[in-house]
């Protein structure tokens, strides 16, 4: 049997007031003037009905927007289209809509995160921002910082400062599972396809630095001409895989920094009539839904973006509320998922 919503009707009819009192005294307008024994009347009347207020509502009341910002320092034109942060909002959306609040989602250059982030704020078009900085500059931070001491509701995607709230992913951790593959597999020669240099986003930049750390050690030589750059979409993954299989020796085994990266690497691969993962090995990142199904099924690191839209949400829905979150700093593990695409000893391995 469905449970009878209580409204603010129902409590005003229990406590004998208007549903304007009620709305003065559930979202404590001082300016009302209501009385103790009022306040009093209404207050027990909700508790007895088991009447649950609005979250939405009640910030709209208290002149604060029932919106939540997703800033985005877009790092591609095809930023919307990046299975990241369609993972991500599906994640922030499962908290937010329940909770009556709507999500806005805005883009910058890279460099304008304070001036995105001041224009929500002073305009009270966002009660509470999470960001995605792939690009953040000093400045950012700086920025981030300022508002979480000024006690504005705040979450960040990257772990920049601890007086700002972070949920991140292990993707470090990660990066050593797949060299760590790689390597027991007996692959010497491992190419990378990393982000363009004018284009590194700050997780990237660290992900192929651990790339190298765990060459070296392994014992193995870095070789630079084993690193290709692409964007974040299956062309560009295509096209630096070319430029590896071009090398007078090229790699047994490609890392993608993304999934969809990878599956560009695996086309060329396969058009050139090589095998994988008995030629070339290919690993990828993220562990998208896609990557179960490819032929032959990718092997990738998986770290839920849906669980970490979902994390941050949650956190940024208590500090909107006043609340005090479970955690501040959250950290998803990561785990390397093995299939068909690596899961071969290299040549003379």
């Amino acid at each position: 049997m469905t449970k009878r919503r209580v409204t603010s009707k129902m409590v005003a009819e229990r406590a004998g007031v208007s549903q304007t009192t009620v709305s003065f005294v559930l979202n404590n307008v001082q300016e009302a003037n209501i009385s103790e024994e009022t306040a009093a009347r209404v207050l027990r009347a909700a508790e007895e009905l088991g009447y649950v207020r609005d979250s939405a509502a009640r910030m709209l009341a208290r002149g604060v927007s029932d919106n939540i910002g997703l800033v985005l320092t877009q790092p591609h034109e095809q930023v919307l289209l990046d299975v990241y942060v369609a993972s991500l909002l599906t994640g922030i959306m499962q908290i937010m809509r329940p909770a009556g609040l709507r999500v806005i989602v805005e883009l910058t250059d890279g460099i304008n995160v304070k001036e995105t982030s001041n224009s929500l704020v002073r305009g009270r078009a966002a009660a509470g921002l999470i960001i995605a900085a792939y690009h953040p500059s000093p400045e950012d931070v700086r920025t981030m910082r300022a508002l979480a001491q000024d006690g504005y509701p705040i979450v960040s995607l990257t772990n920049l400062d601890p007086l700002v709230p972070s949920v991140t992913a292990a993707g470090l951790s990660g990066v050593h599972q797949v060299m760590t593959h790689l390597i027991e597999m007996g692959h010497k020669r491992i190419g990378a396809i990393s982000y363009a240099p004018e284009d590194h986003a700050f997780g990237a930049r660290k992900r192929l630095q651990t790339y190298v750390d765990v060459l070296q050690e392994n014992g193995l030589h870095f070789d630079p001409s084993l690193i290709a750059y692409a964007n974040y979409n299956a062309a560009s993954g295509y096209a630096a895989a070319e430029k590896l299989l071009d090398l007078s020796q090229p790699p047994t085994a490609i890392f993608g920094l993304n999934d969809v990266v990878a599956f560009g690497a695996m086309a060329a691969i396969e058009e050139r009539g090589l095998r994988i993962p008995q030629d070339v090995a290919v690993v990828g990142f993220d562990d998208i839904q896609l990557a179960r199904y490819a032929t032959p099924a990718l092997t990738s690191v998986h770290g839920s973006d849906i669980e970490r839209g979902r994390i941050a949400a949650e956190i940024l829905l208590s500090l909107v509320r006043g609340q005090v979150p479970e955690a501040l700093h959250v950290e998803l593990p990561t785990r390397l998922i093995v299939r068909d695409s690596s899961n071969y000893p290299a040549h003379g391995a």
